[in-house]
């Protein structure tokens, strides 16, 4: 630490203790920030877990009983499992969906292979506009390949022209979820009639 301290002092010119020094106090500027405006989401999860708690402390106070308590308590969980199933579901199902139905299936030339986690291969085709574009996932390997993409999205594209299995997954992940999501919002409902009744 001394060595480089005795380092800069070396390369930097002496300066008589007397020598008038530039003002720096022109060099700086002041602007006033704006307040950011609240994160929505943010006050809609908290707007959210306040009324959750306030319903299971009236199911409480009036004396719905124990039971109702516990099914209100319990009820997110179904929600949330059931709704991010439902969400990932719809995902797979639409995109199958778009590719089977509005998809353009090119030649694409396999441009590399490494690992990461997982094998990737990147392979690169040519659009119906003439841009070259590129794809990257675990399927594939061939050094070329059918590539199905998007014309409205080019970002959403798969090996190959079949889509009937993620099809029938979406589905089935839809449907599944769906049931334990519907659970938990007749939870909710059973809360809410026993405050209402």
């Amino acid at each position: 630490m001394h060595e480089f301290a005795h380092a800069v002092r070396r390369a930097l010119p002496v300066r008589d203790a007397n020598e008038p020094r530039p003002d720096g106090a022109g060099r700086v500027t002041g602007e006033p920030l704006e307040r950011a405006a609240p994160n929505r989401v943010h006050l809609l999860w908290w707007g959210l877990g306040g009324g959750y708690v306030l319903v299971l402390a009236l199911l409480l106070v009036k004396g719905a009983g124990v039971v109702l308590a516990v099914f209100w308590t319990v009820a997110p969980g179904p929600i949330a499992a059931g709704g991010l199933g439902v969400y990932g579901g719809w995902q797979l199902f639409r995109e199958a969906w778009v590719l089977r139905t509005r998809g353009i299936t090119v030649e694409g030339q396999l441009q590399r292979s490494h690992w990461y986690n997982n094998v990737e291969h990147t392979y690169a085709y040519v659009d119906n506009h003439g841009v070259r574009r590129e794809r990257t996932g675990s399927d594939g390997g061939a050094e070329r390949a059918e590539i199905t993409y998007d014309p409205a999205d080019p970002e959403t594209t798969k090996i190959g022209r079949r889509t009937t299995g993620q099809l029938v997954l979406g589905t089935v992940l839809i449907l599944l979820p769906g049931g334990v999501l519907l659970a938990g919002v007749a939870l909710v409902a059973v809360g809410l009639v026993a405050l209402v009744i």
